[in-house]
């Protein structure tokens, strides 16, 4: 009786993990009847077995589930949200006994008394519109057809699994070392025969061992739609959840050390990133936040995403914490890079929370959920755009397992790939295969198909072996995160059964490795991740089946641009999109000016940031004025040749400089600038002023060594009017007053309030309750301010627009 008791709690347990999403798809769809009659099944079952377990508690709350299901099914009630918590409460309770009755089989502790169970039968059918406490249980066909058997089964230590699967690697060793000596000895064919037949036996044995300890991903989804449907009610917010990759099998024990972390990740961000609905209505959002967990297999390693569409993180107020806590120093945040600020906020005590709540907020939770990560050999990184939404990314090892794999030579070094990443196979000399440089990046041609190809050696930047006769290896490699490229190798030798095992956190953080493997020779080999190498190189991420061809019938127009194509001065031909390109202008070279590491062209009176000016600058150079709202620059040219139709998706994405990628005109390539960069470029030379326009600046104190000789000539220079004296309110001469600290208070009065002042501090630290000051050296927040300023003024002229 104790082992049916027990194979009751665990089915019991394991069918509410799974259902307990179920029900709230079905919420979102009520008309789905075959998830309505999975949990009608589910009490039915839970019901039946009770009566022979002697469980009444089980079989009373079951038995009034099961009535109010049976209504719905009838079409006599309804599925509303509050009879779909109901359901959910009955079966917390009915998980909650479980567990009780689990711990202690003998004389279970309850965790709720049973009186309690009246108040929720009382919620459950008052919900669901009247009391069916009386009615009588109704059999259906759904409740299952005669003759059904379930499938047999039996419970094992994961111990006796573990020792099975270690001992399957050691014989997948043992049969590739066999194999290996077998041909060095050239045996006959009666005894390769029979080799076969074992190893096809061994491999067989390998992939049924290798199943007993994985599960569906779907087991981790399995909490969280019904975790984000009752935290965002708690919260007041809306969400969607969307659930990919839930096919993606991974360890079980993987799965339950995974299951921490990723319910902290979703919960932080519904409660931070997620906005409330009025704020996303008025940054032009749907009310509903979107959320996104997507898992995919990337070699020996599970990747799962967490994406959000909410605020992003506050990456300057995470500076600024981490500088006040001693974390960094002034000088080291100052040359922290976007992409490592966000990173900031895996350190304990961290954290972007304005008010601590139930849900997050005390600056305790990123920090234990890397370290919970990094102890099971995995690695947590983190990306976040302001306005658009964070994406948190975990990679942790599969578990130790067995794949196909080639041996590839690289730089001296020897290296795994998995087979199943591996497209095709040819030889650098083969007549399918041309190799073509294009803007500083190499594509190859096979059968007439383009590909952006890379060599391994320099993507993990070794030397190429030397002295060496054989024609390089070519990969074409199916990337699972986007487009199929060419990996290029010394040479593929061997195609082998590979036992995996997860690599240290530093190895893996490098992002081309997925793990170790270790050959028959006991040599460790690491393993090389698809992904990992296509990111490292820039290649952009795509559609896997871009590339596939479409049935006629299903080809779409494929959407254009257009493109200005012109000759560059070195005499390259390349496109610009049209729509940046105000104007087509003859310069002379007197109207170029150099000014530093950059240049300026006079034009019209006015000096406009100046890109390609490099010398010599002859007669009858062109100018393309590019624009971007407030912003200009000019781009010089040899001459303007056409303006042509091109693919809106480039052919080959480049990433280098100001090169965007290629795009194919008429069978040739050409190459296509980069708006974004070209402005970028010209913003960091400090060429490109502000959207705002000139900002009139008071300095009330004109003795201030400092704010004269430092402060002012830096404002001048990014296109600022600076004044002294004190201020006036009466007069509109200023729109805002730079100061002193020890000036803060009389600079306010002065101004009665009408003009904004911005408050200089010596010191890096904000000292305590003095937050709304600027450290002075600190040249983003101090022009941040002015440009807060000007945005201000802008949106206060008649008929301006609001600047969110």
């Amino acid at each position: 009786m104790d082992e049916i008791l027990g194979e009751f709690i665990a089915e019991t347990l394991e069918t509410l993990e799974a259902l307990s999403g179920e029900v709230v798809a079905w919420e979102a769809n009520p008309a789905d009847q075959s998830r309505l009659d999975a949990f009608f099944r589910f009490f039915h079952t839970v019901k039946g077995s009770c009566g022979f377990l002697n469980l009444p508690r089980f079989e009373r709350l079951a038995h009034h589930a099961e009535d109010v299901l049976a209504a719905v099914r009838r079409g006599e009630r309804q599925a509303d949200p509050a009879t779909v918590s109901a359901v959910l409460a009955v079966m917390d309770r009915i998980g909650a006994l479980a567990r009780a009755l689990g711990d202690n089989a003998t004389a279970p502790e309850s965790p709720s008394p049973e009186a309690d169970d009246d108040a929720l039968l009382d919620t459950l059918l008052t919900s669901a519109g009247a009391s069916l406490a009386d009615e009588t249980p109704h059999d259906h066909p759904a409740n299952g057809r005669a003759g059904e058997r379930a499938p047999r089964t039996i419970r094992l230590p994961l111990t006796l699994v573990d020792q099975l699967m270690n001992g399957m690697s050691d014989m997948v060793l043992a049969r590739n070392d066999l194999g290996r000596r077998m041909r060095e000895h050239a045996m006959d064919s009666d005894l390769e025969s029979s080799f076969e037949r074992l190893s096809a036996n061994v491999a067989e044995m390998r992939d049924m061992i290798s199943k007993t300890r994985m599960q569906r991903v779907d087991r981790l989804y399995a909490s969280l739609p019904r975790m984000v449907r009752d935290l965002a009610r708690e919260l007041g917010k809306q969400a969607t959840l969307e659930l990919d990759g839930g096919e993606v099998e991974m360890d079980r024990e993987m799965i339950e050390m995974v299951l921490d972390p990723l319910t902290h990740i979703v919960r932080n961000a519904l409660d931070h990133g997620i906005e409330p609905p009025a704020q996303r209505r008025a940054a032009g959002k749907p009310d509903a936040g979107a959320l996104h967990v997507v898992a995919r297999q990337s070699g020996n390693q599970i990747v799962i995403e967490v994406r959000d569409d909410g605020a992003g993180l506050d990456c300057a107020a995470l500076v600024e914490k981490a500088i006040a806590t001693g974390l960094v120093t002034p000088v080291e945040a100052a040359s922290m890079s976007d992409a490592d600020k966000p990173n900031l906020i895996f350190h304990a005590g961290l954290s972007t929370a304005t008010q601590v709540t139930s849900v997050s907020g005390r600056g305790v939770g990123m920090d234990v959920v890397r370290t919970n990560i990094e102890q099971i050999g995995g690695v947590i990184s983190i990306t976040s755009a302001p306005g658009c939404g964070t994406t948190i990314a975990m990679r942790v090892p599969l578990t130790l397992t067995i794949i196909p794999g080639l041996i590839v030579h690289g730089g001296g070094h020897v290296f795994a790939m998995p087979r199943s990443n591996v497209v095709e196979l040819l030889h650098l000399t083969s007549a399918m295969v041309s190799i073509e440089n294009v803007g500083g990046a190499r594509i190859a041609t096979i059968r007439g198909e383009r590909h952006a190809f890379i060599d391994l050696e320099d993507v993990l930047q070794l030397d190429r072996e030397k002295n060496t006769d054989e024609p390089r290896t070519l990969m074409v490699i199916r990337s699972p995160a986007g487009q199929p490229y060419v990996l290029g190798a010394q040479a593929v030798t061997s195609h082998e059964e590979l036992v995996i095992r997860p690599a240290s956190p530093v190895i893996t953080a490098s992002g081309a490795f997925a793990g170790m493997t270790l050959p028959d020779d006991g040599q460790p080999m690491l393993l090389l991740d698809a992904v990992g190498l296509a990111q490292i190189a820039r290649l952009p991420l795509r559609d896997a089946g871009w590339h596939r061809p479409t049935p006629q019938a299903e080809v779409a127009p494929e959407p254009t641009i257009q493109a200005l194509m012109f000759r560059e001065r070195d005499g390259a031909h390349r496109l610009i999109p049209l729509t940046v390109v105000d104007r087509v202008e003859d310069l002379a070279a007197g109207q170029i000016a150099p000014c530093g590491t950059g240049a300026f062209a006079r034009i019209e009176d006015r000096l406009v940031p100046a890109l390609n000016a490099a010398p010599p600058v002859g007669a009858g150079l062109k100018s393309l004025r590019l624009h971007a709202g407030d912003e200009q620059l000019c781009y010089l040219v040899d001459d303007v040749l056409d303006i042509v139709d091109v693919p809106l998706a480039l052919d080959a994405g480049l990433a280098s400089g100001r090169l965007a990628g290629l795009v194919m005109v008429d069978d040739n390539p050409f190459e296509m600038l980069d708006p974004f960069a070209l402005f970028a470029e010209a913003r960091a030379q400090g060429a490109l002023p502000g959207p705002a326009g000139p900002i009139r600046c008071l300095i009330p104190d004109a003795e201030d060594v400092w704010m004269r000789t430092i402060l002012a000539p830096l404002l001048v220079q990014a296109g600022h009017e600076v004044c002294f004296g004190p201020p006036d309110p009466e007069d509109a001469a200023a729109d805002l007053i730079l100061c002193s600290e020890a000036d803060a208070d009389d600079m306010v009065q002065a101004s009665a309030e009408t003009i904004p002042v911005i408050t200089l501090r010596p010191d890096a630290l904000a000292p305590a309750g003095t937050s709304d000051t600027v450290y002075r050296y600190d040249r983003d927040r101090i022009f941040a301010a002015i440009a807060q300023v000007g945005q201000a003024r802008i949106s206060a002229q008649p008929g301006a627009r609001s600047v969110a």
